[in-house]
């Protein structure tokens, strides 16, 4: 392609057909590139589709040579494009060594980079030119422009454990200088900060609740005091609130004043001192606010770094996870739910900074004579006799498997059956359940909310019908100890009919995830990998308010508990705070209150 100038756009079609061959002749090449490289580095679109053959393949851990990407790319349609199985052969021939295929990679990004800056640089010029045009605007869009590419360029690497270890010692000095029980963002409550010594950089923590427990209120609460009080950038993506409703509750927090009497104007001569004095408070702050709906966490991402460059950045909350959007998946919104919580996670960990998420909890709890949320409620979980098809064959009931990482079989996004690792199995406690009885003498027994995979797609049991086809992955019992009959003897499902779906009465659950898949066989059924956000997150807390519940007999009112149901490295329990319904407010409870 060629630039208006008349000029070719800096490329090496030597270097991308030698970084192709490479990873033909040597997996282990693909691995080592796939760092450097996405699929539109490539100058030739020909290149640019191999390469994502390629990490089609290695993605899914099948064999990556001439044949298969060939084959790969003639069921996605792009083969005869890319010049077909006579071209991908010669991209070995082309190539001098397979040793040297990160140097072949790095030409062709550096390639792309200065192709991307080239177009940058022409927009940007081409905006200058055109009259009328809003100076700020125009900065502001070419500052992004180039923001995008310099972010393209950061690729993180292994790094060396005594880099590690000098820079926690370093840590380890500063923390003992201050003596502060907070090493990370202070929350503005006393006694949660002495539970978890802040929130730290590069957690995720789920606040999860029912609706009215007050999780933006608490959420919101924590950014506030973390900004107003501390300087800690925070910035707040609502995807329910608009930005003057959150300021309008920001404002009547910060002074006191109740919410229904400032919606209503009718403010008194004594409220006009303290919402001046709030306004200037939170108008110092470093706090900012986004209210896109329907936000995904790519663009998530691209405004937090962004805002780190130009301000710096502390804290990212999100008001809530439900409300987030995810790519387009046909497998349906648990899948898209997991994906945000990995991605949220990632976000943290890249940004360097605490990232709290809003969590929507489903009714079910309020069925319980204690409505207390507690870490199960994230969950949906199966009896302790269900069989659990490991990688080699063998169907282990899952009980047995208790504290243990099995190698299992899982379905992969493609529908097909894989060997997946497992990261953790446990008890989860008591809960109802029921049983489904199947036409071929199966029987499965879950949680109303766990997902089985049916021929409409993601469905929960509870919402099971007779006569819906249950997936059924073909060959699952074979013992199967190469790995490369996998994809051949169980890429296709079969469908066992729904007969019964009957409630068996509470019994004691288990579950396990499997990160990747996020799925697993219960003896040849499909079910999901159903704890994303228990896995990913670092912290629980959940939001509890007896009075809400028990309006008349409560002897909490005015009380809230902030629940840690899961703190990766610190203790979990409860905190109780203050909870002010009329300026939406959270405070530390005195102690003789």
């Amino acid at each position: 392609m060629e630039q208006r100038s008349g000029k070719v756009p800096p490329q090496d079609t030597d270097a991308e057909r030698s970084v192709l061959g490479a990873m033909l002749l040597e997996r282990a090449a693909v691995g080592e590139c796939i760092e450097l490289l996405k699929p539109d580095d490539f100058y030739r679109p020909a290149h640019a589709a191999i390469y994502h053959a390629v990490l089609g393949l290695f993605e899914k851990n099948e064999p990556i040579d001439e044949v298969t990407v060939a084959s790969h790319m003639k069921m996605q349609g792009s083969l005869d494009g890319a010049g077909g199985l006579e071209y991908i052969n010669a991209l070995t021939d082309a190539t001098p060594t397979a040793a040297n295929a990160v140097y072949y990679a790095r030409i062709v990004r550096d390639s792309a980079l200065s192709r991307r800056l080239i177009a940058a640089a022409t927009a940007i010029a081409t905006s200058g030119y055109e009259s009328g045009a809003d100076v700020e605007v125009l900065l502001d869009e070419a500052e992004a422009k180039i923001f995008e590419i310099t972010s393209a360029r950061e690729h993180r690497s292994y790094t060396p454990l005594k880099e590690v270890v000098k820079e926690a010692f370093k840590r380890i000095e500063t923390l003992y200088e201050k003596r502060s029980m907070v090493t990370g963002v202070p929350t503005g409550f006393v006694d949660l900060d002495r539970m978890t010594a802040g929130f730290q950089p590069s957690d995720l923590i789920i606040i999860a609740g029912r609706p009215s427990m007050g999780k933006t209120a608490v959420a919101l609460n924590i950014a506030q005091n973390a900004a107003v009080l501390h300087n800690v950038p925070s910035l707040v993506f609502s995807l329910e609130m608009s930005k003057e409703a959150l300021v309008m509750r920001m404002l009547c927090s910060e002074a006191r004043i109740d919410s229904q009497r400032m919606r209503g104007g009718n403010l008194q001569s004594t409220d006009w001192p303290k919402l001046a004095r709030a306004a200037g408070a939170l108008a110092e702050a470093p706090m900012f606010l986004d209210d896109t709906g329907a936000i995904s966490v790519l663009e998530m991402r691209a405004k937090a770094r962004r805002l780190q460059a130009e301000r710096g950045l502390g804290l990212v909350m999100v008001d809530y996870l439900q409300l987030m959007r995810g790519r387009a998946s046909s497998e349906g919104r648990e899948r898209e739910i997991s994906e945000i919580s990995r991605g949220l996670k990632s976000l943290a960990k890249e940004l360097s900074v605490p990232v709290i998420a809003l969590s929507q909890l489903n009714r079910s709890l309020e069925q319980r004579q204690d409505k207390r949320p507690m870490l199960s409620d994230l969950r949906e979980c199966v009896t302790g006799d269900t069989l659990v098809v490991l990688a080699d064959g063998q169907r282990v009931p899952i009980a047995e498997l208790v504290g243990s990482t099995p190698r299992v079989l899982a379905m992969a996004a493609g529908r097909e059956i894989v060997p997946a690792d497992s990261d953790k199995v446990w008890c989860v406690g008591t809960k109802p359940v029921f049983e489904v009885a199947l036409a071929s003498g199966r029987a499965l027994r879950a949680t109303a909310k766990h997902r089985v995979f049916a021929a409409k797609g993601w469905v929960q049991v509870g919402d099971l019908t007779a006569g819906d086809r249950l997936a059924l992955a073909r060959g699952f019992a074979v013992a199967l100890n190469d790995s490369m009959l996998h994809p051949a003897v169980t890429n296709s499902l079969s469908w066992d009919r729904v007969v019964t779906i009957t409630p068996v009465g509470d019994q004691l659950v288990y579950d396990l995830t499997v990160p990747g898949p996020e799925s697993w066989l219960a003896d040849g059924l499909v079910v999901h990998n159903s704890g994303a956000l228990e896995q990913d997150a670092d912290v629980i807390c959940f939001v509890y308010r007896d009075e809400y519940y028990n309006k008349e007999t409560s002897v909490d009112k005015g009380v809230a508990e902030f629940i840690i149901g899961k703190q990766r490295n610190g203790p979990t329990g409860t905190v109780r705070l203050k909870f002010f319904n009329e300026f939406t407010k959270f405070e530390t409870l005195a102690k003789d209150d």
